[in-house]
């Protein structure tokens, strides 16, 4: 559990800071997660696809077209952040009309490549979500691991080994909202509910659905 626990200071940590450079103006004020002002921009930022249904392409961390990527930065052996996280992410989606959903993309970018092959990434998301719906994204480039995570403002560290070959890996755990700009609508903090992430897509997606159909 010791790497759990560093989890959770290093996300208490986290929030803290992105609260302090949080607003609630431009239009998002009913939204429960944490907006930026200005917005984050992750401009075209992109990681191998490791999905069998992408044919092994570059998977860009962003929406498409009307759509949102949900990104999230964690790890298959996570104790509980992520898939607490993820069973969260699912129950909001499962509640969201097939139309929204299908604007949905979830992405998970692994920051423990050794152990989470494409495979194991697969097969731990497939638990979640269906397949056509997630990009398993995975680097074993770290500098290529690092510069994306500098974009969104995530960051990991890996553990020292231990002699049965363990470690523990501490990172952030918020969840980004993408929108097919490149541009972070919201962060959710580990903690936020479903029906509040739930909330916050809906009203995204319906103020992406004004802006193409005006």
């Amino acid at each position: 559990m010791r790497g759990s626990r560093l989890v959770v200071c290093l996300v208490a940590s986290v929030s803290a800071l992105v609260i302090a450079g949080c607003s609630s103006g431009g239009g998002t004020e009913d939204l429960n997660g944490m907006t930026r002002q200005p917005r984050t921009e992750v401009g075209n930022v992109s990681l191998p696809n490791e999905n069998p249904k992408s044919r092994n392409s570059e998977g860009a961390l962003k929406g498409s077209g009307d759509g949102l990527m949900l990104v999230y930065f964690g790890f298959t052996n996570c104790p509980d952040v992520c898939p607490t996280t993820l069973a969260d992410l699912r129950l909001a989606l499962e509640d969201l009309d097939p139309e929204q959903r299908g604007r949905l993309e979830v992405g998970m970018v692994t920051v423990d490549p050794e152990r989470d092959t494409g495979e194991v990434l697969n097969g731990y998301l497939s638990f979640f979500f269906p397949e056509d719906q997630f990009s398993s994204l995975r680097t074993t480039d770290e500098a290529e691991l690092a510069r994306v995570e500098k974009v969104f403002g995530a960051s990991h560290r890996i553990g020292k080994k231990q002699k049965d070959g363990s470690y523990d890996v501490d990172h952030s755990a918020l969840l980004y909202a993408v929108d097919s700009d490149g541009v972070v609508e919201v962060e959710w903090p580990f903690g936020t509910t479903a029906a509040d992430m739930r909330s916050d897509i809906e009203q995204l997606l319906d103020q992406r659905a004004g802006r193409s159909g005006s």
